[in-house]
């Protein structure tokens, strides 16, 4: 397991953090201080990560974005923790540090990654992903059957759901009522939706992909759910409940599959190698 100083540095300030809500040592050596040779901004970007914060995001309309002030409010059983470790999560987006967010436990609680079925990330299915060349999905697309998004994915959710002959309607849960079923998230993507979800344009179209409906599988007797594709999208919506004090009260949009997780990862890996689309293995370490 990483420990919390392998995440963030505890004596310097990372972005975002004050000096008086931390105790951290100011990056300059003098509170308030700016570096002489900081770089000015780049223009355009993304909104609030490359630029000033959108004006209806959290940070602008008063919204607490430091973590849980006591552990009443955590959504685990420590407070202090869920801020050092949502101060380090906020602070990936700036660090080329190969971070797997499933090493990092918030206590008394599932998250980020407890109870997941140890399956890698470069074995899970993709729903959403690229065409192989010659493959049944890229024979779709030149058939003007199926359609490619800027990325050049496509999206066979639909197809899947109609595959395995299962509806799934569309709920609105809990986050922390979820639990992964990969066992790595990469550190740098969770922080980089959680920047977007926190600053950014909420009416641009990359936030709005980012609360798109995930797939989750039901277990009809436990009831437990687990993610079967979208894991990044929902540990940035587990960061920003941290991130915004807790309580555990950040909702998201699933599609519920009434079926055991280890069944539907089965049937969705059949289904991926069958319309020949590509899995996204885990980073490596650089």
């Amino acid at each position: 397991m990483i420990k919390l100083r392998d995440l963030i540095d505890e004596k310097k300030c990372g972005v975002g953090q004050n000096p008086e809500d931390t105790g951290c040592e100011p990056a300059s050596g003098e509170k308030g201080k700016e570096k002489k040779d900081e770089k000015p901004k780049k223009k355009g970007g993304l909104p609030g990560i490359d630029g000033p914060p959108h004006p209806d995001s959290p940070s602008q309309r008063g919204g607490t974005t430091k973590g849980p002030k006591s552990d009443d409010d955590a959504v685990g059983t420590d407070a202090a923790k869920e801020r050092a470790i949502i101060a380090g999560v906020q602070d990936l987006i700036h660090d080329d540090r190969d971070v797997d967010l499933c090493k990092v436990q918030v206590p008394g609680s599932n998250l980020f990654c407890g109870d997941n079925k140890g399956i890698p990330r470069h074995e899970m299915p993709q729903l959403k992903s690229k065409p192989k060349p010659g493959g049944k999905a890229d024979q779709m697309v030149k058939a003007g059957i199926l359609e490619t998004d800027e990325n050049g994915e496509v999206n066979t959710e639909k197809l899947f759901l109609q595959k395995i002959g299962k509806e799934a309607p569309v709920e609105r849960v809990k986050v922390t009522d979820l639990k992964a079923t990969q066992n790595q998230l990469v550190g740098k993507k969770v922080s980089l939706f959680l920047n977007q979800l926190q600053n950014g344009d909420p009416d641009s179209e990359f936030t709005r992909k980012l609360n798109e409906p995930i797939i989750v599988s039901r277990d009809p007797e436990t009831g437990e759910m687990y993610i079967v594709d979208g894991h990044h999208r929902w540990a940035a919506l587990v960061a920003q409940d941290i991130a915004n004090g807790g309580d555990g009260d950040i909702e998201m949009n699933v599609k519920v599959v009434d079926t055991p997780i280890e069944e539907l990862i089965e049937q969705s890996n059949d289904f991926t190698e069958e319309m020949g689309l590509e899995t996204k293995s885990g980073d490596k370490k650089k």
